[in-house]
Protein backbone atom coordinates (compact mmCIF):
# COMPACT_ATOMS: atom_id res chain seq x y z
CA UNK A 1 0.00 0.00 0.00
CA UNK A 2 3.26 2.65 0.30
CA UNK A 3 2.33 2.61 -3.57
CA UNK A 4 -0.97 4.43 -2.62
CA UNK A 5 0.25 6.58 -0.53
CA UNK A 6 0.28 5.25 2.85
CA UNK A 7 3.79 5.34 5.01
CA UNK A 8 5.08 1.52 5.78
CA UNK A 9 3.87 1.81 9.36
CA UNK A 10 -0.02 2.80 7.88
CA UNK A 11 0.59 0.04 5.48
CA UNK A 12 1.60 -2.71 8.01
CA UNK A 13 -1.16 -1.73 10.29
CA UNK A 14 -3.79 -1.59 7.44
CA UNK A 15 -2.61 -4.64 6.10
CA UNK A 16 -2.98 -6.93 8.97
CA UNK A 17 -6.00 -5.28 9.88
CA UNK A 18 -7.83 -5.85 7.13
CA UNK A 19 -7.09 -9.74 8.24
CA UNK A 20 -7.75 -9.37 11.16
CA UNK A 21 -11.33 -8.22 10.71
CA UNK A 22 -10.94 -5.99 14.42
CA UNK A 23 -8.58 -5.86 17.04
CA UNK A 24 -7.27 -3.68 19.77
CA UNK A 25 -4.44 -1.78 19.53
CA UNK A 26 -1.77 -3.94 20.95
CA UNK A 27 -3.09 -6.91 19.38
CA UNK A 28 -2.06 -4.93 16.16
CA UNK A 29 0.98 -3.67 16.68
CA UNK A 30 2.09 -6.90 17.92
CA UNK A 31 0.70 -8.27 14.71
CA UNK A 32 2.04 -6.29 12.34
CA UNK A 33 5.32 -5.49 14.07
CA UNK A 34 4.63 -1.51 14.70
CA UNK A 35 5.99 -0.09 17.55
CA UNK A 36 3.55 0.44 20.38
CA UNK A 37 4.67 3.68 20.99
CA UNK A 38 3.29 4.52 17.35
CA UNK A 39 0.43 2.25 16.97
CA UNK A 40 -2.30 4.63 18.26
CA UNK A 41 -0.83 8.07 15.98
CA UNK A 42 -0.87 5.26 13.21
CA UNK A 43 -4.83 4.32 13.88
CA UNK A 44 -5.19 7.68 14.16
CA UNK A 45 -3.98 8.39 10.68
CA UNK A 46 -5.47 5.66 9.02
CA UNK A 47 -9.08 6.66 10.90
CA UNK A 48 -8.98 10.35 9.76
CA UNK A 49 -8.19 9.42 6.38
CA UNK A 50 -11.47 7.22 6.59
CA UNK A 51 -9.81 4.35 5.97
CA UNK A 52 -10.43 2.74 9.56
CA UNK A 53 -13.74 2.94 11.86
CA UNK A 54 -13.06 2.93 15.85
CA UNK A 55 -15.33 1.23 18.33
CA UNK A 56 -15.13 3.35 21.37
CA UNK A 57 -14.39 0.84 24.58
CA UNK A 58 -11.68 -0.10 27.35
CA UNK A 59 -9.84 -0.45 24.92
CA UNK A 60 -11.19 0.73 21.69
CA UNK A 61 -11.48 -1.73 19.12
CA UNK A 62 -10.60 -0.85 15.47
CA UNK A 63 -11.93 -2.27 12.01
CA UNK A 64 -11.07 -1.75 8.58
CA UNK A 65 -13.23 0.06 5.66
CA UNK A 66 -14.13 -2.25 2.75
CA UNK A 67 -11.20 -2.59 0.20
CA UNK A 68 -13.54 -0.35 -2.60
CA UNK A 69 -14.23 2.24 0.39
CA UNK A 70 -10.54 2.36 1.70
CA UNK A 71 -9.32 2.37 -2.70
CA UNK A 72 -11.59 5.16 -3.43
CA UNK A 73 -10.58 7.33 -0.07
CA UNK A 74 -6.91 6.83 -0.87
CA UNK A 75 -7.67 8.05 -4.82
CA UNK A 76 -9.51 11.02 -3.53
CA UNK A 77 -6.83 11.98 -1.49
CA UNK A 78 -4.13 11.74 -4.33
CA UNK A 79 -6.63 14.03 -6.56
CA UNK A 80 -6.55 16.20 -3.38
CA UNK A 81 -2.50 16.42 -3.27
CA UNK A 82 -2.35 17.18 -6.97
CA UNK A 83 -4.76 19.87 -6.92
CA UNK A 84 -3.00 21.41 -3.63
CA UNK A 85 0.41 21.43 -5.32
CA UNK A 86 -0.79 22.72 -8.99
CA UNK A 87 -2.54 25.52 -7.24
CA UNK A 88 0.71 25.97 -5.76
CA UNK A 89 2.55 25.89 -8.76
CA UNK A 90 0.25 28.15 -10.62
CA UNK A 91 0.15 30.82 -7.47
CA UNK A 92 3.96 31.58 -8.20
CA UNK A 93 3.77 31.21 -12.15
CA UNK A 94 3.56 35.39 -12.89
CA UNK A 95 6.49 35.87 -9.66
CA UNK A 96 8.76 33.24 -11.77
CA UNK A 97 7.93 34.31 -15.21
CA UNK A 98 9.06 37.77 -14.10
CA UNK A 99 11.64 37.49 -12.53
CA UNK A 100 13.04 34.59 -15.05
CA UNK A 101 12.61 36.54 -17.91
CA UNK A 102 15.02 39.22 -16.42
CA UNK A 103 17.69 36.68 -16.68
CA UNK A 104 16.99 34.51 -19.24
CA UNK A 105 19.47 33.52 -21.50
CA UNK A 106 21.51 36.59 -20.48
CA UNK A 107 24.60 35.08 -20.53
CA UNK A 108 24.26 34.65 -24.32
CA UNK A 109 26.16 31.37 -24.45
CA UNK A 110 23.51 28.92 -25.71
CA UNK A 111 19.48 29.71 -28.09
CA UNK A 112 16.60 29.02 -26.34
CA UNK A 113 15.23 25.42 -27.83
CA UNK A 114 11.77 24.52 -27.23
CA UNK A 115 11.55 20.63 -25.97
CA UNK A 116 9.37 18.55 -28.82
CA UNK A 117 7.27 17.04 -26.27
CA UNK A 118 6.16 17.06 -22.72
CA UNK A 119 3.66 13.87 -21.35
CA UNK A 120 0.95 14.61 -18.40
CA UNK A 121 -1.14 11.56 -17.47
CA UNK A 122 -4.71 11.31 -18.89
CA UNK A 123 -7.60 12.79 -16.25
CA UNK A 124 -7.67 15.76 -13.92
CA UNK A 125 -4.10 16.71 -15.03
CA UNK A 126 -4.74 16.84 -18.89
CA UNK A 127 -8.14 18.57 -18.55
CA UNK A 128 -6.38 21.23 -16.55
CA UNK A 129 -3.63 21.67 -18.92
CA UNK A 130 -6.86 21.68 -21.74
CA UNK A 131 -8.26 24.37 -19.77
CA UNK A 132 -4.92 26.61 -20.10
CA UNK A 133 -4.64 26.05 -23.32
CA UNK A 134 -8.06 27.33 -23.97
CA UNK A 135 -7.61 30.21 -21.82
CA UNK A 136 -4.49 31.54 -23.74
CA UNK A 137 -6.03 30.85 -26.98
CA UNK A 138 -6.29 34.32 -29.34
CA UNK A 139 -7.62 33.52 -32.71
CA UNK A 140 -8.32 29.38 -33.26
CA UNK A 141 -8.73 26.85 -31.33
CA UNK A 142 -9.02 22.97 -33.25
CA UNK A 143 -10.70 20.10 -31.37
CA UNK A 144 -10.38 16.45 -32.44
CA UNK A 145 -12.29 14.60 -30.03
CA UNK A 146 -14.32 11.33 -29.63
CA UNK A 147 -17.85 12.66 -28.14
CA UNK A 148 -16.34 15.36 -25.96
CA UNK A 149 -17.82 13.88 -23.24
CA UNK A 150 -15.12 16.27 -20.91
CA UNK A 151 -17.00 19.08 -22.16
CA UNK A 152 -18.36 19.82 -18.99
CA UNK A 153 -15.23 20.89 -17.52
CA UNK A 154 -13.89 22.80 -19.91
CA UNK A 155 -16.92 24.91 -20.64
CA UNK A 156 -16.30 28.07 -19.25
CA UNK A 157 -13.13 28.40 -20.33
CA UNK A 158 -14.47 27.42 -24.03
CA UNK A 159 -16.99 30.17 -23.63
CA UNK A 160 -15.10 32.49 -22.39
CA UNK A 161 -12.28 31.96 -25.85
CA UNK A 162 -15.34 32.40 -28.47
CA UNK A 163 -16.54 35.73 -26.45
CA UNK A 164 -12.74 37.03 -27.30
CA UNK A 165 -13.86 36.13 -30.61
CA UNK A 166 -11.62 33.03 -30.87
CA UNK A 167 -12.39 30.75 -33.79
CA UNK A 168 -13.76 27.34 -32.68
CA UNK A 169 -13.77 24.24 -35.37
CA UNK A 170 -14.69 20.44 -33.45
CA UNK A 171 -14.57 17.11 -35.56
CA UNK A 172 -16.24 14.30 -33.80
CA UNK A 173 -17.05 10.83 -34.44
CA UNK A 174 -19.62 9.86 -36.74
CA UNK A 175 -22.97 7.64 -36.25
CA UNK A 176 -20.87 4.28 -37.47
CA UNK A 177 -18.57 4.75 -34.97
CA UNK A 178 -19.96 4.96 -31.60
CA UNK A 179 -22.61 2.76 -29.90
CA UNK A 180 -26.05 3.92 -29.24
CA UNK A 181 -25.00 5.38 -25.83
CA UNK A 182 -22.54 7.28 -27.02
CA UNK A 183 -24.05 8.62 -29.84
CA UNK A 184 -26.84 10.07 -27.47
CA UNK A 185 -24.01 11.75 -25.11
CA UNK A 186 -22.36 13.25 -28.13
CA UNK A 187 -25.73 14.58 -29.91
CA UNK A 188 -26.24 16.22 -26.15
CA UNK A 189 -22.55 17.80 -26.05
CA UNK A 190 -23.52 19.52 -29.82
CA UNK A 191 -26.58 20.96 -28.77
CA UNK A 192 -24.79 22.39 -25.53
CA UNK A 193 -22.02 23.23 -27.96
CA UNK A 194 -24.24 25.21 -30.32
CA UNK A 195 -26.26 26.40 -27.34
CA UNK A 196 -23.36 27.77 -25.75
CA UNK A 197 -21.10 29.38 -28.57
CA UNK A 198 -23.87 29.76 -31.21
CA UNK A 199 -21.56 31.01 -34.39
CA UNK A 200 -18.52 31.36 -32.63
CA UNK A 201 -18.26 27.35 -33.46
CA UNK A 202 -18.63 24.74 -36.01
CA UNK A 203 -19.06 20.74 -35.30
CA UNK A 204 -18.39 18.17 -38.02
CA UNK A 205 -17.60 14.71 -38.11
CA UNK A 206 -15.11 11.79 -39.24
CA UNK A 207 -15.31 8.19 -39.44
CA UNK A 208 -11.26 8.47 -37.98
CA UNK A 209 -10.50 10.45 -35.11
CA UNK A 210 -6.94 8.69 -34.58
CA UNK A 211 -5.41 11.64 -32.65
CA UNK A 212 -7.53 13.56 -29.94
CA UNK A 213 -6.95 16.82 -28.43
CA UNK A 214 -7.03 20.47 -29.10
CA UNK A 215 -4.53 22.62 -31.30
CA UNK A 216 -4.25 26.65 -30.37
CA UNK A 217 -3.56 29.47 -32.63
CA UNK A 218 -1.33 27.19 -35.12
CA UNK A 219 -0.84 30.57 -37.32
CA UNK A 220 0.92 31.78 -34.44
CA UNK A 221 3.11 28.62 -33.27
CA UNK A 222 0.59 28.06 -30.92
CA UNK A 223 0.28 25.08 -28.71
CA UNK A 224 -0.98 21.42 -28.70
CA UNK A 225 -2.18 18.64 -26.42
CA UNK A 226 -2.81 15.25 -27.78
CA UNK A 227 -3.35 11.52 -27.19
CA UNK A 228 -4.32 8.71 -29.13
CA UNK A 229 -6.70 5.50 -28.75
CA UNK A 230 -5.34 3.15 -26.40
CA UNK A 231 -7.87 0.14 -26.56
CA UNK A 232 -7.54 -2.31 -23.35
CA UNK A 233 -5.01 0.29 -21.30
CA UNK A 234 -6.60 1.26 -18.37
CA UNK A 235 -7.69 5.28 -18.75
CA UNK A 236 -5.42 6.32 -15.37
CA UNK A 237 -2.46 4.74 -17.18
CA UNK A 238 -3.13 6.54 -20.71
CA UNK A 239 -0.90 9.55 -21.29
CA UNK A 240 -1.24 13.12 -23.40
CA UNK A 241 1.18 15.02 -25.11
CA UNK A 242 1.85 18.86 -25.05
CA UNK A 243 3.63 20.71 -27.24
CA UNK A 244 4.91 24.19 -28.24
CA UNK A 245 7.24 23.16 -31.11
CA UNK A 246 6.21 25.58 -33.97
CA UNK A 247 6.73 22.48 -36.60
CA UNK A 248 4.75 20.02 -34.36
CA UNK A 249 1.79 22.55 -33.96
CA UNK A 250 1.53 23.57 -37.58
CA UNK A 251 1.83 19.82 -38.58
CA UNK A 252 -1.28 18.60 -36.74
CA UNK A 253 -3.12 21.57 -37.72
CA UNK A 254 -2.71 20.75 -41.46
CA UNK A 255 -4.18 17.27 -40.37
CA UNK A 256 -6.87 18.80 -38.85
CA UNK A 257 -7.32 21.15 -42.22
CA UNK A 258 -7.15 18.03 -44.43
CA UNK A 259 -9.68 16.23 -42.44
CA UNK A 260 -12.00 19.00 -41.57
CA UNK A 261 -11.81 19.90 -46.08
CA UNK A 262 -12.05 15.43 -47.15
CA UNK A 263 -12.70 13.55 -44.23
CA UNK A 264 -15.45 15.05 -42.32
CA UNK A 265 -19.28 16.26 -42.66
CA UNK A 266 -21.63 18.07 -41.19
CA UNK A 267 -23.78 15.75 -37.84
Amino acid sequence: MTSMGLNEYQSSALTHLLYLGEAKAATLSRASGVPGARIYGVLDELSQRGLVAVRPGRPALYSPMAPADIANALIADARDEIRVRLRAVESCYDEFTSVAEGIFLKGGKVEARVPLLRIVSVGDVSIDETRKLYRGARRTILILTRAMEYLPDVAGDLEAAASRGVSVRIIMMSNERLSEADLGKRDDMIRQIVEALGGSAEVRVSDEVIIRGCIVDPEEGGRALFLVEEAGVPFFMREAAITAHPSVVRGLAGMFDLMWRFNSCTP
